[in-house]
């Protein structure tokens, strides 16, 4: 716990003249009032009878030390973020070492911790007369350490406001501690009691709750009030795109929120741009259902990114943060660390977060057991690769048996991914997936998954679907899109890569004539002009709020009349409430497919153009029928050496042969049935038998398949934190790091210098830092700094240099120039 909560001990404990033998020590500025405390060892329970509060354990004879093996022991010093010791070379320290090393020295270890005996009897003498036996299981080890691990951020913080050092003052430690925290938990949210009191006060019924200046209030759906009363922990939400499923996640919370049985919020989403999209809707929602003055704060959980509500924190040095503005520094505790910011009350963020509480690095503990008191939101779930699935599945099966609730979105998720991440012992088998209602609600017992079918959200909608062998020709694709909206058509095109991107957007600005300017995707410059450009991940995070919100009025509920291109990525299928009249997309697998096809005639009752009266889905398919050729993980499809977008070809050939043998998928009517049909297992067998017998050009593929996911399997097992598990066999090896996603780890470029201004990006705001894609920055050193080489005219960006390589930000986004 450290400094804070520490009483007045005998001064040879309090200068650290009582020492642990050997490499046994605890680090770090909470314990530089006592530097090296030297520990009581306990006889230990008998098995199998649980684990007493260490009041009631017989204290060990003078000269005799009882060696517990049990994981609360183990915990207590893995109070900052790893086991509780490393020895020599690396290797763990062994209580027994310590304990023999005590045998054979000088003076007896446990009548020199008398003075702390006695003041823990008098501090927790209420608790002490408790016999009741705390849990044995593993579990409770773990989630016993992670709370520690809290108490100890907390308790460490040498602030005014929370704990400064007592500088010798002789006051009893505990009382004062005692008395701060109780002022301390409401503060930032951890006791979540005030807030919920005023919630409940408040009573926003659903109509209140999303309420929105300028739109009428609306009743809840069914897929939102069933959510929101169904009792158990774990729950598979699986509706259509536009169907409220995000509302539906935010009213569940606010019931069980004010019902007691959870203390915040955590809503993750796949990407960083996905998790700043939908910050803003959760702060709205926040607003309409807490009072001012008891709002908990809602924190935007992304690396490289500190804001609060409508604050934002620069780092300084000694780990202080300069806030925007005057607001109460307590409350924003949570964002000032990213390892801390899953205990803000309420937080959006990616997934990345939430699974560095499920593999062993370091306070993973402290990541886990903040979620517990949490409503853990997964948004966007797809069949994700073997690595991800399971370390996901690690942590669901933490999470609700630890008393956590928790969420899963889709729009469709297949049978098999689905079954594994409830932890349903089969899956079934395809001709009973495709007969699973939808949309539904899907719940494990036992064992078995169980569903509940929901009422649709709207009527079907039928989308005639084109297969089009124009995905190498970015020239077609940009005169398609074109024609299309000098016709009046809202276009959306949506390409696997960022580079194919780009080059639909110079084929069509090359097309555009002076007439077609308006029909070009702009968004506003600082100076008041429109700057064409397109959406994906590489922009800086101020301008990329810039262009979230330029797409969803050029092509959002809120559009205005006439044509318009929108060229991106992924990020146009994430979050954003989009409603174009002609999709143009790469080849993807079916559920990607079904989430970009939900951007398509999203909002009924609108007038739409001659032409795309109906909603049309244009498919960018390979010229050739052969999917495995090389030149094509250019286009997202296969993969090499390094990994790709869209990695199974299997699954892209199902979803080419679903489009081309059906022109018409009435939608969301088919989603379960073309689901299974290009995802199921049996489904994916039968096409890899069928195309190794045909073509043995398809072997090294499958074969290459087959490694890669036993290989991605067997990572995420070594890099699981074993919750079944008892704490002592947890280890976190010196500088080792464990990814929440294979691959290389993206780069932060920061432009934040005394030397120089920010430079100025391409709608005239500056730009602090950028995030590199990892095989941008290859064999570029990890401390080279950035160097500005040109700005480009009239505020539209800046060229830099890190290390031998030249890059440009302007309205395309970040580029390496070759």
């Amino acid at each position: 716990m450290g400094q804070a909560p520490g009483a007045r001990l005998p001064a040879r404990h309090r200068q650290g003249q009582s020492r642990l033998p050997g490499p046994v020590e605890c680090r770090g500025a909470a314990h530089r009032p006592y530097r090296r405390a030297r520990l009581g060892v306990l006889r230990p329970p008998r098995r199998g009878r649980g684990v007493r509060p260490p009041g009631q354990e017989a204290r060990a004879r003078p000269g005799e030390a009882w060696l517990p093996d049990e994981g609360l022991f183990h915990a207590v010093f893995a109070h900052h973020g790893r086991p509780w010791a490393l020895g020599p070379e690396g290797h763990q320290a062994d209580i027994r070492d310590a304990a023999a090393q005590w045998r054979d020295g000088p003076g007896d270890p446990v009548a020199g911790l008398a003075p702390m005996q006695a003041a823990f009897d008098a501090w927790f003498g209420e608790a002490l007369a408790d016999a009741r036996l705390l849990p044995a299981h593993p579990a409770f080890a773990h989630a016993f350490a992670g709370l520690l691990m809290l108490a100890d951020w907390l308790g460490s913080n040498p602030a005014p406001d929370f704990f400064p050092f007592d500088d010798g003052a002789p006051a009893d430690r505990m009382a004062f501690a005692r008395a701060r925290m109780a002022a301390l938990l409401p503060a930032t949210g951890i006791d979540a009691r005030p807030a919920r009191e005023a919630a409940r006060q408040v009573g926003a019924g659903f109509a209140a709750a999303f309420a929105q200046a300028g739109r009428p209030p609306f009743a809840p759906r069914p897929i939102q009030a069933e959510t929101a009363r169904h009792p158990a922990p774990l729950l598979v939400l699986e509706a259509e795109t536009g169907s409220g499923k995000t509302e539906a996640a935010l009213w569940r919370f606010a019931e069980l929120y004010r019902a007691g049985a959870v203390d915040g919020l955590y809503f993750a989403l796949p990407t960083r741009v996905a998790a700043t999209q939908i910050f803003e809707r959760v702060k709205r929602f926040r607003d309409n259902v807490f009072p001012p003055q008891a709002r908990p704060a809602v924190v935007l959980a992304v690396p490289g990114q500190m804001r609060v509500d409508e604050a934002e924190g620069a780092r300084l040095p000694d780990f202080a943060v300069q806030w925007s503005d005057d607001g109460d520094r307590a409350a924003r505790w949570a964002a000032e660390h990213p390892k801390r910011s899953l205990a803000a009350p309420i937080a959006v963020g990616t997934i990345d977060q939430a699974l560095l509480g499920a593999v062993r690095v370091k306070h993973a503990h402290l990541r886990a057991a903040s979620l517990l008191t949490k409503l853990l939101v997964i948004d966007e779930v797809h069949a994700s690769d073997a690595y991800m699935e399971r370390l996901l599945a690690n942590l669901l099966r933490f999470h609700p048996g630890a008393g956590g609730h928790a969420l899963l979105l889709s729009a469709t998720l297949g049978a098999g991914a689905r079954a594994r991440l409830l932890g349903a012992a089969t899956v079934p088998v395809r001709e009973e997936a495709e007969a699973v209602p939808y949309p539904a609600l899907s719940w494990c017992v036992d064992g078995i998954e169980r569903r509940q079918p929901l009422g649709r959200a709207g009527d079907d909608k039928a989308v005639r679907m084109e297969a089009r062998p124009i995905l190498a020709d970015p020239g077609a694709i940009a005169a398609a899109a074109l024609a299309a909206a000098r016709a009046g058509a809202k276009v959306l095109v949506v390409r696997n890569t960022v580079g194919q991107a780009l080059r639909v957007q110079e084929a069509l600005e090359a097309q555009a004539t002076a007439s077609d300017a308006a029909l070009l995707f702009r968004v506003p410059h600082a100076d008041g002009r429109g700057i064409a450009t397109l959406h994906h991940s590489r922009f800086a995070e101020p301008d990329r709020r810039i262009l979230d919100a330029g797409v969803e009025a050029a092509i959002g509920r809120e559009r205005q009349e006439g044509g318009r291109v929108v060229i991106g990525t992924q990020t146009l299928e994430q979050s954003l409430d989009l409603d174009a009249d002609l999709l143009v997309t790469d080849l993807c697998p079916v559920d990607v497919l079904l989430q970009r096809i939900g951007r398509l005639h999203r909002h009924a009752g609108r007038t739409r153009p001659a032409g795309v009266a109906t909603p049309r889905a244009v498919v960018l398919v390979p010229e050739a029928r052969e999917l495995f050729r090389a030149d094509l993980r250019a286009y997202g499809l296969g993969a090499g050496d390094k990994g790709g977008v869209y990695e199974d070809l299997r699954l892209l050939e199902l979803t080419r042969r679903l489009v081309e043998a059906e022109p018409v998928w009435t939608i969301p009517a088919m989603n379960r049935r073309l689901v299974e049909a290009a995802t199921h297992p049996e489904a994916l067998a039968a096409v890899e038998a069928e195309l190794s017998g045909a073509d043995p050009a398809w072997r090294p593929h499958f074969d290459r398949l087959a490694g890669r996911y036993f290989a991605d399997l067997g990572a995420a097992e070594n890099a699981l934190l074993r919750f079944d598990r008892p704490f002592p066999e947890f280890r976190v090896e010196p500088d080792e790091v464990i990814a929440t996603r294979l691959g290389g780890a993206d780069r932060h470029v920061d432009f934040r210098s005394e030397a120089r201004p920010l430079p100025v990006g391409p709608f005239g705001r500056p730009v602090p830092s950028l995030k590199m894609p990892h095989h941008m920055a290859e064999n570029i050193l990890v401390d080279v700094q950035p160097e500005i080489v040109e700005t480009l005219g009239d505020d539209d960006g800046f060229t830099f240099r890190l290390g031998p390589i030249v890059f440009t930000y302007d309205g395309f986004g970040l580029r390496r120039i070759e």
